[in-house]
């Protein structure tokens, strides 16, 4: 687990989630480009889990996933994991001086965990940003009506499909509180969803 910025009383806390396969340092130079010194920033790194699209072989995972279908999703490892981001937060939090606002950013995996975890857990967050990602479970609208939410996804993404994500939030569409943006960017990151990502955590 990588901490970046870490202080007594930051404005905020962000736990930054990575995507299949990576690990925490996979957006180490990312964040430390937004200058945000304000921000305590984490970093986790998944476990070591057998992934059934890699044929069993393990890596590093939020959870298993059976195809890019996406057509069924791993419960039980979406709840190990948003216990572990839980604790992660938890024990941040007990530490620190001052209230602490919290934010989760992800992307791909990362990202539909964040949603996952917006969803179902009592922790309350300020803000989710969600990176190529998509919605998992559709109670996350009820869950974070008022939260808000920045989608970022690109129009040639052949890991998730614009389409399909773009259905998948079809329900938070409506919502003042939810917006989705798109670039000709294909499952990546680009400078320019970067800096909204800046802007969405200064305004949280």
């Amino acid at each position: 687990m990588l901490i970046i910025n870490k202080q007594k009383n930051p404005r905020m806390l962000v736990v930054w989630l990575h995507g299949l396969g990576a690990d925490g340092n996979d957006f180490a130079a990312v964040v430390q480009g937004l200058g945000l010194s304000d921000i305590e920033f984490i970093l986790p790194n998944a476990p070591m889990i057998p992934i059934t699209l890699n044929q069993g072989l393990e890596m590093r995972g939020w959870y298993d996933i059976e195809s890019l279908s996406f057509m069924r999703h791993d419960i039980d490892g979406m709840n190990k994991s948003m216990v572990y981001i839980e604790k992660i937060i938890s024990e941040r939090v007990i530490n620190s001086i001052n209230s602490l606002k919290i934010c989760l950013v992800g992307f791909s995996q990362g990202a539909v965990l964040s949603l996952y975890i917006a969803a179902n857990s009592s922790t309350k967050l300020n803000g989710v940003v969600a990176l190529s990602g998509y919605l998992p479970e559709k109670n996350v609208v009820k869950a974070s009506s008022k939260m808000p939410i920045l989608a970022i996804h690109g129009h040639h993404d052949d890991i998730i499909n614009i389409n399909y994500a773009k259905k998948s939030f079809c329900d938070l569409m409506s919502t003042e509180y939810f917006n989705l943006l798109t670039f000709p960017m294909g499952h990546e990151v680009i400078d320019e969803e970067i800096m909204h990502i800046k802007q969405f955590l200064q305004r949280a």
